[in-house]
């Protein structure tokens, strides 16, 4: 299974850089039943390449995004994960207005290559409009 990542219209992560996508839906765990705080979470983890690597290195541009700050309008982009396995799109979510929660870069000595962990929300607001779809050819 491989997985691309498109945040707005210049960052794209391939199938050599994100290893792991974790997408959740959450309620608050206080709730006996059904309600209408419903948030959408994903976190993506992944490694850090070298230019060499992969031609262009994108994740710089993910810690420049957790770095934007709320004034501006560019702290919420889209995104899209589309997890594809055997030239199916298994899953594809769509989260058009997500922000950064958190952004972490991890190096050691021994690894060789950097680590990325990337965690985003989609606005409270706009939860309704994610968009889960799948089982159709790349």
């Amino acid at each position: 299974m491989s997985f691309v990542v498109t945040v707005g219209n210049n960052i794209t992560l391939g199938a050599e850089t994100v290893k792991t996508v974790e997408f959740i839906a959450e309620t608050p765990q206080d709730s006996n039943a059904r309600t209408t705080d419903l948030g959408v979470t994903m976190k993506i983890t992944g490694k850090i390449l070298t230019v060499l690597d992969e031609g262009s290195e994108n994740t710089v541009d993910l810690a420049i995004w957790a770095m934007v700050p709320v004034e501006q309008a560019d702290c919420y982009r889209s995104v899209t994960v589309k997890s594809v396995a055997a030239g199916q799109v298994v899953r594809q979510y769509i989260l058009p207005t997500a922000f950064v929660v958190d952004y972490t870069e991890t190096y050691g000595d021994t690894e060789g290559v950097g680590t990325f962990e990337l965690i985003i929300k989609q606005k409270k607001d706009k939860v309704q409009k994610t968009a889960i779809t799948g089982g159709y050819a790349d």
